[in-house]
């Protein structure tokens, strides 16, 4: 494998039951810049890596520089020396943070990334341009990990499709047991499609799977959102249905509970959008000349078919009306904006949510 892949790619092909893991060529060689801003899945590759050249060794372990330290010599010594004790196999050379060697030795590095090597000298950072002369160059020579969430096509959108994918098989392949779809979208949507935390959470719906390695969405919802989650859906179905006081109560006993405000933020959004995504299908739908047809509407939202779930959306839609209900999406927009400037500081961003939810419940109270 050679040229800029996705980590995903890198992983597949990394893995011994992938055929293209046996492929001619062996062992990859030259510069390797592993990057990107997930670490977790930087954390991957670089096990993957170790892992394909330890094959066979025993207490194998790659020569790791911390690159706030590492000097070019180091690297080239260790780079075109043999082992002291012994082994035949290409060295694998791995230096951590390494935008500061990468600044310090550019042009050492693209003169290494057009050479034929012996190992493999992985870099590791975060920023990583494609416009630059060492960038064409590893791409050209070697082989380049990106290690970010997967994209649409050419926007920057997250395409969610190819991490519930990832997540169903890391679910079946690290801890052996089936992770519904539905599940691995649940995941997505309450981790925020964080890497690190969807790994923990997988690892702790294990805890639960029945003898047959299965799981139910329900119990992947209990398990990864515990309290915290079952409280703030009951905080937004009672600001929902004009329940100001019951949802401020909740939303009180979450905040004493440790919890910050950005973080249930987060949920919040999750949870309203999708309200706010059917109030703009239903204006689509007559905007095409159709009769307005909510269910229908909820459902491509992102509401769940089982559970009632559909049925109960539809009823707080209405009961909301298009006006409040048009609004959402601005709302948490204007929400979101607060939290992460005017209003970062904890004891004002209770002020954001506790407004937010007001805002849902006005005029919606029982007279």
């Amino acid at each position: 494998m050679k040229g800029t892949v996705h980590v995903f790619d890198f992983l597949e092909s990394a893995n011994p039951a992938s055929d293209s893991a046996t492929e001619p060529g062996g062992l990859p060689t030259g510069l390797c810049p592993v990057f990107g801003t997930d670490r977790f899945l930087k954390r991957l590759s670089l096990a993957a890596l170790t892992a394909r050249f330890g094959a066979g060794e025993e207490d194998f372990a790659p020569s790791t520089y911390d690159g706030n330290q590492a000097t070019w010599p180091d690297i080239q010594d260790e780079l075109f020396t043999r082992s002291l004790f012994g082994g035949d196999g290409p060295k694998l050379i791995i230096v951590d943070d390494a935008e500061p060697f990468v600044k310090n030795y550019r042009d050492r590095l693209e003169d290494l990334a057009k050479e034929d090597l012996a190992g493999l000298l992985v870099i590791v950072v975060d920023k990583w341009a494609s416009n630059t002369r060492l960038f064409k160059a590893a791409a050209k020579n070697g082989l380049q990990i990106k290690c970010t969430p997967p994209l649409k096509g050419k926007s920057k959108k997250i395409d969610e499709k190819k991490v519930q994918q990832w997540l169903v098989a890391r679910a079946a392949n690290q801890y052996q047991y089936t992770l519904p779809t539905n599940g691995a979208q649940t995941v997505i949507d309450l981790t925020e499609c964080n890497f690190g935390r969807m790994d923990q959470e997988l690892q702790k719906i294990a805890l639960y799977v029945d003898k047959k390695g299965n799981v139910t969405n329900e119990v992947i919802k209990q398990a990864v959102g515990g309290w915290r989650a079952e409280t703030m859906w009951a905080a937004l179905d009672a600001a929902v249905d004009g329940e100001a006081g019951k949802a401020l109560t909740l939303l009180d006993q979450m905040l004493r509970g440790g919890e910050y405000p950005l973080a249930l933020f987060g949920q919040m959004a999750w949870s309203l959008r999708r309200y706010g995504q059917a109030t703009e299908i239903v204006y689509q739908q007559m905007r095409a000349g159709k009769k307005p047809r909510i269910g229908d509407a909820v459902r491509e939202a992102g509401f769940n078919a089982w559970g009632g779930e559909i049925e109960a959306a539809e009823d707080r839609l209405k009961k909301m009306g298009s006006k409040r209900a048009g609004q959402l999406l601005d709302w948490l927009l204007e929400a979101d904006m607060a939290l992460k400037r005017s209003h970062s500081h904890e004891s004002r961003g209770r002020l954001v949510l506790e407004t937010l939810l007001v805002r849902l419940a006005d005029e919606l109270a029982p007279a």
